[in-house]
C-alpha cells in the first residue's frame, strides 16, 4: 500500500504532466496551423489559464459519479474552447482551438484510466 506521501506525490505529477502537455500541443497545434512564432507563443499563454481552470474544474467533478462528471467534463471542454474563441481574436485559427481541446480530452481519459501497480516480486 503506498504511503500517503507518495499518492501526493503521483497527484502533483499527473497535474504537472496535464499542465506541460497542453503548454507543448498548443505550440504545436498552433505552429502546423499555420500560426507564426510570436502567434504560437501567444496562443500556448491564452491557454494556460484555461488549462488550470479546467484542472479545477476536474477536481470539483471529481467526487461525483461518472455518469454526471463526463458531461460535466465535456462541458468544461467544450466552455473553454469556446472562450478561448471569444476572447483570442481573429489571429486564433479554429482548427488549433478545437484540434487542442480534443487532445486534452483525450489525455483526461488517459489520466483516468485504471492503473494496475507494477510489483517485482524476484523469487530465486
Amino acid at each position: 500500500m503506498p504511503m500517503r506521501s507518495e499518492q501526493l506525490a503521483d497527484y502533483i505529477a499527473d497535474r504537472l504532466e496535464f499542465i506541460t502537455f497542453l503548454a507543448c500541443c498548443s505550440a504545436m497545434l498552433a505552429l502546423l496551423t499555420g500560426m507564426s512564432g510570436q502567434q504560437a507563443l501567444a496562443f500556448t499563454a491564452l491557454n494556460l489559464p484555461f488549462g488550470l481552470a479546467l484542472l479545477l474544474g476536474l477536481a470539483m467533478l471529481a467526487p461525483l459519479p461518472a455518469h454526471w462528471r463526463l458531461p460535466g467534463i465535456s462541458l468544461l471542454l467544450v466552455g473553454g474552447a469556446l472562450l478561448t474563441l471569444q476572447l483570442g481574436g481573429d489571429w486564433l485559427n479554429p482548427l488549433a482551438i478545437w484540434s487542442l481541446y480534443a487532445l486534452l480530452g483525450l489525455e483526461i481519459l488517459w489520466q483516468s484510466r485504471a492503473r494496475v501497480r507494477l510489483t517485482a516480486d524476484m523469487q530465486a
